[in-house]
């Protein structure tokens, strides 16, 4: 995996013999963050009164490392951290990849009860990633099914996770072999049927149920939950949806179409995607 992640409390499987130079800390929270997150936050100017998703402040940090001129000059992977982001990391440079992944345990709900290692001030040491907790959903449980199990909460946070942009599609179909199964059960976006009266948003997230070969070609159609139409890459938005579109698509879930998917097969899918749009991001930003 990458270089620096967290580890848990008792894991001592290092790639270097080196020992630990950094003494075990807790993080102190202040509300829904750690204090050294809020405290970095607001020195560039967030307001943290109200909680910021996992998604936007690693975004967030991408952008603050782009326009500070951070990146590694030697490796455009890795970025060197000023002050702000030395007490927020507590190293010297971080893969810019793994962000995402080293802001979880900076989130009150991820926390436990138990002391564990802050970042480690040795950057030749190699930490094994949790890879079973790499994606954390925030679980909002409505109700329950017959068959047992809970569903996920449609709220922005969650549907970014399964969220496929234009741009990241056509990166999949590349490798047609899993090109379907990373492509059913997620969420793109696209414009909306101007002869939907029913539809008040220019665009809709929906949901892929279906992929198949276009006649005559090698490029691929999607069905897709609320459209009578086969979609093709090329209609897909490369933007971030809006909440408005997100508020629809939770309404059209109440009424049924499309199925509302439980906690399962929403951190399924999500682990599935995690790399790929990851990567994807790094790309872009």
């Amino acid at each position: 995996m990458g270089d620096i992640t967290w580890v848990e409390e008792g894991n001592s499987n290092l790639t270097s013999s080196r020992k630990r130079k950094a003494r075990p800390k807790r993080f102190e929270f202040v509300g829904w963050g750690s204090r050294q997150l809020i405290e970095f936050l607001q020195s560039i100017g967030k307001d943290t009164t109200t909680k910021i998703s996992r998604f936007e402040v690693s975004e967030t940090i991408s952008r603050y490392i782009a326009e500070n001129g951070l990146v590694d000059s030697s490796s455009k992977k890795r970025a060197t951290c000023d002050d702000r982001l030395m007490s927020l990391f507590g190293v010297k440079s971080i893969l810019r990849i793994k962000v995402y992944d080293l802001l979880e345990k900076h989130y009150e709900e991820n926390r436990d009860d138990a002391d564990f290692d802050y970042l480690y001030e040795d950057e030749a040491a190699q930490i094994v990633s949790r890879s079973e907790k790499v994606v954390r959903i925030r679980k909002v449980v409505r109700e329950k099914p017959r068959g047992g199990g809970a569903f996920a909460a449609i709220v922005s946070e969650n549907v970014k996770l399964v969220y496929l942009r234009k741009s990241l599609v056509q990166e999949l179909v590349k490798s047609q072999d899993s090109f379907e199964g990373k492509m059913l059960g997620s969420f793109v976006r696209i414009k909306s049927d101007p002869n939907d009266y029913l539809q008040n948003n220019p665009y809709q997230l929906v949901q892929v149920a279906g992929v198949k070969k276009e006649p005559g070609t090698d490029d691929f159609l999607l069905q897709v939950t609320n459209y009578v139409k086969d979609v093709s890459i090329s209609a897909l938005s490369d933007d971030d949806f809006s909440k408005e579109e997100c508020e629809d698509l939770h309404q059209r879930i109440k009424n049924g179409s499309p199925k509302q998917p439980t906690i399962v097969e929403m951190e399924e899918k999500a682990r599935s995607l995690h790399e790929d749009q990851t990567k994807h991001d790094f790309k872009r930003s």
